[in-house]
């Protein structure tokens, strides 16, 4: 029993060890720095420079993706293991500093603030918890060929609101396939990002100074966006990548865009003239030419035990020389470092040079921790006038109802860590333990005693079953259960309990039952036709048909594919220049405007039809094992009957599978309450929020704004959900067979 015992606690000890710790550097300091910006091969070579200049210090250096980058340096900080040196994005500042997990600079930076710009992107309520490294702004780009061809002079690009505006419709006269300006949509930041710099030129703000209320209905705000509105009629009204790509290809006028397209352009169409200027202002003697102060800081963990190391380290990679080496490589970015403009590289680059004038002017958000969801209401209210027509001021007026909600949402106090869940499930698992032992002694009668080495042997192989099912899954739900009924800082790892306010604030939200309402409709239009063409495809293969495996390959390959793969190929079918509408034009038939995914009638339709496409080769596989478990005598005795195909399938066929049929059902129901990877690659939600789901909308309460226990919430609602359906689906078709 000893022997046995001695096996289980060494299983495990080896399941709960963590990862081995990382060995330290034979000598000195080892930093850990993770950024998204840079190549890996050119910050390797330049944090190889930093190590040759500091001997004592070494440092590692992970690469993240901008996709999933954030959400790996939280849950970093959430499990208390960040890196030293990480970088955010200008936008993300506040919500981390608010929560103290950066480090204070104000004092270390202090002697260098007169050398660099955009020091507001990293300053909240006054201080300052990183340091600006690249920027990321925008400018206007125009193309100087359909310029001439407009009767525009090329080399004096539009400096006001209103010859934007002539020049847009001069060109947009040139041609169906020509546009004048670009419009962003569809995405969740470049709306607003492009937006908004005509308002802040105006001398419109979002927020008043105390953060209380919006100033969104102000009459400069307003006259902001319905100048915005007037460039309609002569735009583009695409996503920020396809107004890019017309603009390459010669097919738009103007845009505002970043530096990414220096490198961008010379590569696709290295032909193309097009100069650069400001962002226009509102006219010639107000207001400025402003644009959205974007790009890359660096910040210190507050638990990095290497401060002074870490401090050296960005002040390396914030120097002039190290910045300089990443424009030069990468041709996106612009240096924070106002002597960089003296460089010989932008001497001989006025293009280039044009961002470093164009920063003096840039404007950073609200250093608002909530701006995350601020600026998702900025995004909607766009779209809203831009798809929907909706008068400018109406749009303002609501967005500035939800930003009101979003910046008085009730503090919960009560705050304590989150390691009370642990304590709690560790002392409940001793109380259980305990009543069980207690009950145990008290129990009477005979019991069937095992020898003792038997159930030793068996506990020590049944065990990593138990222990995978507690750690992975059960310790999972319960926690989870446990944060539905709280508020949970994912950044701070604090706790306050809120009882079921997630629950009824999830029911309220219209965003939710918007949501619900398209996952039930994604459910409702794509089951049916899944279920008859999987059933349909089954029969014909389960027939001497010619090639029959060949056709059960082909219908079943796009199951053996990613979903994501899929998803991103029907993108490209649906684009603007894509398969689906060329073949549209072949046939004279309308194309839809604006294109398939950006459209609020026809993006979730589209996604449908891609969904039962991918899907019914799986379930065409379950009905074809169906079928084939069929006695063949029963068809025989109906064509002895006179039994016509129809007859056949009706009354044998059919009766014959509905147990098969059930399970088929049931699992495409559930699969698609739970449909997310498809809108995560094609659509994100948009437009106007016509693609987001009940996933999505967890997705966007747990993974963007991390409030996990919303998401929570949302999880068990949807559970809950699919639990009814499934039973109500369980009980017709048992309805249906006892007829």
């Amino acid at each position: 029993m000893r022997k046995a015992f001695f096996l289980f606690c060494l299983l495990c000890s080896v399941f709960f060890a963590g990862p081995a710790p990382r060995a330290a550097a034979a000598e000195g300091t080892v930093l850990e720095f993770w950024e998204l910006a840079v190549g890996e091969e050119l910050m390797r070579s330049l944090l190889d420079r930093f190590e040759r200049q500091n001997p004592g210090i070494q440092v590692r250096f992970q690469q993240l993706s901008y996709d999933f980058g954030l959400e790996k340096i939280i849950t970093a900080i959430a499990a208390g293991n960040p890196p030293d040196v990480i970088q955010l994005g200008t936008d993300q500042v506040p919500q981390f500093s608010s929560t103290g997990v950066l480090q204070d600079l104000t004092d270390d930076l202090a002697p260098i603030r007169d050398r660099y710009l955009m020091w507001d992107t990293v300053t909240y309520q006054g201080r300052i918890y990183g340091m600006p490294w690249l920027a990321g702004t925008r400018i206007l780009f125009y193309n100087r060929d359909l310029f001439v061809r407009a009767g525009l002079h090329p080399d004096r690009p539009p400096a006001t609101w209103e010859e934007l505006k002539k020049a847009a419709e001069k060109i947009d006269r040139l041609g169906p396939d020509i546009k004048g300006f670009g419009i962003h949509v569809g995405e969740p930041y470049s709306p607003w990002q492009e937006f908004l710099p005509f308002a802040w030129g105006n001398g419109a703000e979002v927020l008043d100074s105390t953060w209380e209320r919006s100033r969104l209905t102000e009459p400069a705000m307003v006259e902001a966006l319905t100048f915005y509105r007037s460039l309609k009629p002569f735009s583009l009204i695409e996503r920020q990548s396809q107004v890019n790509q017309n603009f390459t290809e010669g097919k738009l006028g103007m845009q505002i865009s970043g530096a990414w397209n220096f490198r961008g352009i010379p590569r696709a169409n290295p032909t193309l003239n097009y100069g650069v200027g400001l962002c226009p202002k509102p006219s010639a003697s107000h207001g400025t030419p402003a644009a959205f102060a974007g790009g890359e800081v660096l910040v210190v963990s507050r638990l990095s035990k290497h401060r002074e190391a870490a401090l050296k380290l960005i002040r390396f990679l914030a120097d002039q020389e190290q910045t300089m080496t990443i424009v030069e490589a990468q041709r996106n970015v612009t240096p924070t470092v106002e002597s960089a403009v003296q460089n010989p590289y932008y001497q001989s680059r006025p293009k280039e040079r044009l961002f470093f004038e164009q920063v003096r002017w840039a404007v950073p958000p609200p250093a608002h921790p909530e701006w995350g969801k601020i600026q998702e209401r900025l995004t909607r209210m766009v779209e809203e006038v831009i798809f929907n027509d909706m008068e400018p001021a109406a749009a303002l007026a609501q967005a500035a109802g939800r930003v009101d909600e979003i910046l008085q949402a009730r503090e919960h106090h009560g705050r304590f860590s989150d390691t009370i869940f642990f304590t709690g499930l560790g002392a409940a698992c001793a109380v259980g333990w305990g009543i069980w032992a207690f009950l145990k002694r008290r129990r009477n009668g005979k019991r069937v005693k095992l020898p003792r080495r038997d159930v030793a042997t068996a506990s020590v192989f049944i065990s990593p079953f138990v222990i995978t099912f507690l750690v992975f899954q059960m310790i999972p739900l319960l926690h989870s259960l446990f944060l539905s009924f709280s508020r949970y800082n994912l950044l701070s790892s604090e706790i306050s309990f809120v009882g079921f306010s997630n629950f009824w604030e999830v029911l309220s939200d219209v965003d939710f039952r918007n949501a619900l309402w398209h996952t039930l409709i994604f459910a409702l239009g794509t089951i049916p036709f899944t279920m008859v063409l999987a059933l349909f495809a089954a029969v014909l293969i389960n027939t001497k048909v010619p090639f029959k495996q060949l056709y059960q390959a082909g219908m079943f390959l796009p199951v053996a594919t990613s979903v994501i793969v899929i998803a991103t190929i029907f993108t490209y079918l649906y684009a603007p220049g894509g398969v689906t509408n060329r073949m549209l034009e072949f046939f004279h038939l309308p194309v839809p405007e604006p294109s398939w995914l950006l459209n609020k009638q026809l993006a979730l339709p589209a996604i449908m039809v891609m969904s039962v496409w991918a899907s019914f080769g799986y379930y065409m596989v379950l009905f074809l094992a169906g079928l084939q478990t069929i006695p063949i005598e029963l068809y025989e005795a109906a064509s002895i009957d006179g039994a016509n195909e129809w007859q056949k399938f009706r009354y044998i066929t059919l009766p014959q599978l509905k147990p098969i049929l059930l399970l088929a059902v049931v699992i495409n129901t559930i699969r698609t309450l739970q449909v997310f990877p498809e809108i995560f690659t094609m659509t994100q939600g948009g437009p106007l929020g016509a693609t987001t789901t009940v996933v999505w909308y967890l997705y966007e309460a747990g993974f963007k704004h991390f409030e996990m226990g919303r998401a929570a919430a949302v999880g068990y609602l949807l559970f809950l959900i699919t639990m009814i359906l499934s039973w109500l689906q369980t009980k017709l078709f048992k309805v249906e067979e006892g007829s």
